[in-house]
């Protein structure tokens, strides 16, 4: 069987970007079960994926791989992200994941970051090759029921860049970043006595937690208090992973690696 003719397109049709990643995805170790709209919204609205700053690989006309990317400008410089990668399975071996990359690569500005699913070693193999390498590791948990004391107050959504991110002594991870993300978030902040923190919710999930690592196992109690809670937690936060561990809350079996490569700025 001839290889066939494959072909990029950077900033394709929706539609493509769709049906590329669906495909792509289709075996994958996390099911996605979206329609168009849903993919639209999460992954390009919310997690900001730019369509123009994307490519699809075509094969006879047929969309059979994507390169999803955004970028963004922080504190630290110029950041851009592969935000998926995927090649529909009967079109795997053929070069066109290290094709992808290479073009992902090439117009990137800043430092390369993206994340891939420990246990899925192809895919880290490929990006080691690439030069990218671990991070940290990101891990998901579930709270159990918790008791505090501590008071909640909604606070306006700008005193989280004008104050809590400014502050921080951790780099949040993109998806859960609202600088470098659309997200329709709540900042709660949270006392007790002399103690105090702030806590950033997207409904039921916690993206992020602002406060001292002596108060940690406090804060997520408080975090989980109101009810179950999902929560994003980086292995460059050991305080807050002892924490939850601690409290029970349960681990997903799916974990990451974040991983990044330097850049040049332009």
């Amino acid at each position: 069987m001839m290889h066939p003719v494959i072909t990029y397109v950077q900033g394709p049709p929706l539609q493509d970007l769709y049906r590329a990643f669906m495909d792509g995805f289709s075996d994958y170790m996390i099911r996605f079960d979206m329609n168009e709209a849903r993919f639209e919204s999460v992954f390009l609205v919310r997690d900001q994926n730019q369509p123009t700053r994307s490519v699809v690989a075509y094969a006879d006309g047929r969309p059979v791989a994507v390169m999803l990317s955004g970028v963004a400008h922080l504190d630290t410089g110029w950041v851009t992200r592969c935000g998926g990668l995927a090649v529909a399975p009967d079109y795997r071996h053929l070069g066109i994941a290290h094709e992808l990359m290479r073009q992902f690569d090439e117009q990137a500005t800043g430092m390369r970051l993206l994340e891939v699913i420990q246990g899925n070693e192809p895919a880290l193999a490929l990006y080691e090759r690439l030069g990218y390498r671990v991070v940290r590791e990101i891990m998901y948990f579930q709270s159990v029921p918790t008791v505090t004391n501590a008071t909640r107050e909604q606070v306006p959504i700008r005193e989280l860049f004008d104050a809590y991110y400014p502050a921080a002594g951790h780099k949040p991870i993109w998806q859960v970043d609202v600088r470098t993300t659309q997200q329709q978030t709540e900042l709660v902040r949270v006392s007790e006595g002399e103690t105090s923190g702030a806590l950033l919710f997207r409904e039921n999930l916690l993206l992020d937690v602002f406060g001292r690592d002596e108060d940690a196992e406090w804060l997520l109690r408080a975090a989980a208090a109101e009810g179950p809670i999902r929560l994003t937690l980086t292995s460059d936060r050991p305080a807050l992973l002892m924490a939850a561990r601690h409290l029970g809350f349960v681990q997903d079996e799916i974990a990451q690696f974040e991983m990044s490569k330097p850049g040049m700025e332009t």
